[in-house]
């Protein structure tokens, strides 16, 4: 029998914002609409790439749907066309969560790049970036006051869908627009740069020219596709250590795009389909729980849009169709219920010492002021990739100070969110499943 033991008296620190996603509430040019789902869900950011792919849909989010004709006067407001993007950023503060700006372009897989070159102009970009920033914090052009904090400049310049020009273009690049983007916009944080491998030679030549520059960097971010949570722990490491080496030990490190692959160029169809069953919400799980234990600050898992990305979605599904005007609520898929329990575990607020004696069990565990406690458990193992036999099902006694009547909430084959008493504190579970035990209040 397997065990997880809790201890509620050891605290060890703050629930962090770490079910975060890739694009809003809204998806399809506005015919899906998932708001209620992102409030329950409690969503804390939204992080605006690949919005309406391909480029932007000529609308969305990306400079060249904002600022069209890069001729044109960027401190004349008749330059800008926001409509698109103000109804995006709005639907995402209208479901409780937070916009966490890309500002770039959208990836581009086609073979002639149309938007991921070099600008023309570097300073005038960064005063472009720097309007946008207005428009939407300071009601500049008819503008709001969202007070939107986090604007990354860029996305994955590291690879060549993304970025056509050299590393020392794109370091001139951020030398330019960064320093604007501080000096009129103090109180926002301005980053970057999504890189798609925390450490790479372009990142330590980035963060030697930040450092050597005098450049302002309020977060780090940076991406990963994996198959192993374990895994997260040593990346994080490693990026760590790599922001120490620079002298940036105490910037923020924000892992704003995740997602299952085992590898990408053996059967990628078989990643899709798992990303819509029980397994994917037993990798989300697991993946949460590996992050809690780092230092990342943020995550924002990729991706929860309905168009380009659904084969990424394992969080929400089309719905029947049901009226041609309105807009529809998408189905939630399995891997909804990680962002929904990990929501669970931030409203109690406290993170309380969990441990396993079993490698492929990941548990986190949360304390509220009222008494109650929550324990998120993942069972999971990735050697059914390939149709291999799954773990196998297995029993899971959970050990708490005064052994506390539980609820399990559990995901697992077609059994989604299902509740179950818990018997003498055991707990059975599938392999590649996930279950959120609940106490009650005190």
């Amino acid at each position: 029998m397997k065990k997880i033991m809790v201890t509620s008296a050891e605290k060890l620190g703050p629930i962090r914002d770490l079910h975060g996603v890739g694009g809003g509430p809204v998806t399809n040019h506005f015919v899906y609409d998932a708001t209620e789902d992102f409030r329950a869900a409690g969503i804390p950011y939204c992080r605006t790439h690949d919005i309406e792919y391909p480029f932007g849909s000529g609308e969305f989010v990306d400079i060249h749907c904002i600022f069209r004709d890069f001729e044109k006067d960027e401190n004349d407001p008749a330059s800008y066309s926001f409509t698109f993007t103000d109804e995006y950023l709005k639907a995402i503060v209208n479901a409780g969560a937070k916009p966490f700006y890309r500002l770039g372009a959208t990836i581009e897989h086609q073979p002639i790049k149309l938007y991921i070159h070099p600008p023309k102009d570097f300073a005038k970009w960064g005063r472009i970036c720097s309007r946008i920033i207005a428009h939407y914090n300071d009601g500049w052009a008819n503008g709001f006051h969202m007070g939107i904090e986090y604007w990354e400049l860029w996305n994955e310049p590291d690879i060549a869908a993304c970025w056509t020009g050299t590393p020392e273009q794109f370091i001139g690049l951020y030398a330019a627009a960064a320093p604007i983007i501080k000096k009129e916009h103090p109180e926002v944080k301005v980053g970057g740069c999504a890189f798609s491998t925390p450490v790479s030679a372009l990142t330590e030549q980035w963060l030697s020219a930040v450092r050597d520059r005098g450049l302002p960097m309020d977060f780090f971010s940076w991406h990963q596709y994996f198959n192993d949570p374990h895994r997260l722990k040593a990346l994080s490491g490693q990026t760590d250590a790599l922001l120490e080496k620079y002298g940036f030990g105490d910037t923020e490190s924000i892992f704003d795009e995740w997602n299952y692959v085992c590898e990408w160029r053996r059967n990628l169809q078989r990643c899709y389909d798992l990303h819509t069953t029980a397994f994917e919400c037993a990798f989300m799980a697991a993946a949460l729980s590996e992050l809690q234990d780092t230092r990342v600050s943020k995550a924002m898992y990729y991706d929860v849009q309905l168009g380009f990305a659904a084969s990424w979605n394992g969080v929400f599904r089309p719905a029947p169709e049901e009226s041609h005007a309105a807009a529809r609520r998408p189905e939630r898929r399995p891997g909804y219920y990680a962002l929904y329990y990990w929501n669970e575990l931030k409203k109690l607020g406290t993170q309380v010492r969990a441990e396993t004696d079993d490698p492929d069990l990941y548990v986190t565990a949360a304390v509220g002021t009222n008494g109650q406690a929550a324990v998120l458990v993942s069972y999971y193992n990735d050697d059914a990739r390939w149709n291999q036999a799954p773990p196998p099902a297995a029993e899971i006694r959970l050990q708490m100070s005064g052994n506390p009547a539980c609820t399990a909430y559990i995901v697992e084959g077609d059994r989604i969110n299902e509740p179950v008493m818990l018997r003498d504190g055991i707990l059975r579970l599938e392999g590649n499943s996930c279950a959120l035990i609940r106490t009650a209040a005190e």
